[in-house]
């Protein structure tokens, strides 16, 4: 029961029954107090008219003696009936002594207020309303009295006071029926179906969703290929199932990427580390010479300084897996950047047997401000340190790697051009991605991570700058950042 009701479909049919409920209830009550307006009017005018057939039949003689004319007042009676039950009747003097009343007033008096003579003198007529708890047992039964009172003037003088006055009973009865209909009866029971057509329509309203997320719910890490049934009509469970299935695009590209990284960096940090083992069982097998150790200790270092690059781009790339924002203040020189990158890798230049040159567009060198950027300088030194050292390891030995700092259209460029092999064109396209390691024909010794050319990409565009390669085979390949939408830093 709990679960029913903290179902949106409950919440949903309940504040669907509340808002029908309370335009209901307004209708309802507006209705009410017009029928009841009406019915007061009606009444009011069917006992005025009662009164005036009354007084037709009421006169005084040349004696001055009361006459009543019976006949007159049932034919009164019968034009215009009056529907509301016992009416009771009594003819007054101009000074309020009663003169004649019905039958079934007996001993009682209708009430009577001296203030209404003057009011009878002008010819005019009043309308009261007698409470039924005032004093004790009313004579005329349940209900209030309705009271008319009538003047008879001839000659500009009162004669004679007609007071009529009829139970409300029949009135109230009516309104009482009118409202046990409404907010008794008729009320409750269109909430009712109303609450039974809203839990009905939400029901058919969620359906889609509820399939949606039954197939979701078969989902797992194992099944990431399928995807929700997309419902056929143009509605917002079709946009929902269609952003769902692209976000499932998504986390399936990523869990494969995942799963391929885990793979390839496990694989990769187990090569130099099987090495380090396999020649330290070797060297303890037997006493070794000095040189032995030496070379042992050679190779050791180089395995260990692979295996701290690994981990170092790893710890690089799974800041970029965050997706956490970096935030850039600092302002970047280039040409000093690219300059101390080139200097820290002259020795590994030299052992490759490869030059590195280094040329500025003179737009550098003349300009006021200088080119400045908003970034990060060890990871632009990063940046850099990959492309360069990437186009030193696939140089042929004797030929040189020239680094360009020039100002393109749209912003400052840096390109790392080297003389090598180039990239098949069918390789071009997958260079970027990690673990990959295009095959070089001309340098058979060339060993790396995979790594550098994915991290160089992702600090690229973290700068807003935009990496390209362009390659062809047995000349060379050409890496090329260029800063888009490029504005000098303010001095300020």
């Amino acid at each position: 029961m709990l679960a029913i009701l903290s179902t949106l479909r409950f919440r949903i049919t309940i504040l669907y029954v509340l808002i029908f409920g309370v335009i209901l209830f307004i209708f309802s009550t507006i209705l009410y107090f017009v029928y009841q307006r009406n019915l007061v009017e009606d009444f009011n005018a069917a006992l005025y008219h009662r009164a005036l057939g009354i007084k037709r039949s009421v006169s005084i003689n040349v004696h001055g003696q009361l006459e009543i004319n019976q006949a007159l007042i049932a034919e009164s009676g019968r034009v215009l009936p009056f529907q509301f039950g016992d009416e009771y009747i009594e003819i007054r003097a101009p000074d309020g002594k009663s003169l004649a009343r019905s039958n079934n007033l007996g001993k009682n008096s209708i009430p009577f207020d001296p203030a209404t003579l003057s009011i009878m003198r002008e010819g005019r007529f009043l309308l009261q309303t007698i409470d039924a708890t005032r004093g004790g047992t009313p004579f005329w039964g349940r209900g209030d009295l309705r009271l008319v009172s009538m003047s008879l003037v001839a000659q500009g003088e009162l004669q004679l006071l007609l007071q009529l006055g009829v139970s409300t009973r029949a009135h109230d009865q009516s309104l009482f029926r009118l409202r046990a209909a409404l907010f008794f009866i008729g009320i409750p029971l269109t909430l009712f179906l109303a609450g039974a057509g809203g839990w009905w329509l939400a029901g058919r309203a969620f359906d889609p969703i509820n399939r949606v997320v039954a197939a979701a719910q078969r989902l797992s890490a194992e099944r990431l290929d399928e995807r929700l049934p997309v419902p056929a009509a143009e509605d917002e469970v079709r946009h929902l199932t269609l952003t769902l299935n692209e976000m499932l695009d998504r986390l399936e590209k990523a869990f494969q990427s995942q799963q391929r990284f885990v793979a390839d960096a496990s694989h990769e940090l187990k090569t130099p580390l099987t090495i380090l083992m396999g020649e330290l069982d070797v060297l303890r097998q037997q006493a070794r010479s000095v040189e032995d150790y030496r070379k042992f200790l050679s190779s050791a270092s180089e395995e260990l300084q692979r295996l701290s690059q690994i981990i170092q781009n790893l710890l690089l790339l799974a800041q970029a897996d965050s997706g956490k924002p970096l935030v850039l203040r600092e302002g970047v020189r280039l040409e000093e950047v690219v300059l101390e990158v080139v200097e820290r890798l002259q020795p590994f230049a030299k052992r490759a047997q490869a030059q590195v040159r280094v040329n500025m567009d003179t737009r550098f060198e003349i300009a006021e401000e200088p080119f400045t950027v908003r970034g990060d300088a060890d990871l632009l030194g990063s940046l850099f340190f990959n492309l360069v050292h990437n186009a030193i390891k696939h140089s042929a030995a004797g030929q040189s790697v020239e680094v360009r700092l020039d100002c393109a259209a749209d912003g400052p460029r840096v390109s790392v051009r080297d003389r090598g092999s180039g990239i098949r064109p069918e390789e071009l396209h997958r260079i970027f991605e990690r673990f990959h390691r295009a095959e070089n024909p001309t340098r058979q010794d060339v060993s790396g991570t995979g790594l550098g050319l994915t991290i160089a990409r992702w600090i690229a565009e973290t700068h807003g700058a935009r990496i390209s390669v362009e390659s062809k085979p047995a000349e060379g390949s050409v890496f090329m950042v260029t800063f888009s939408g490029f504005r000098p830093l303010d001095s300020g």
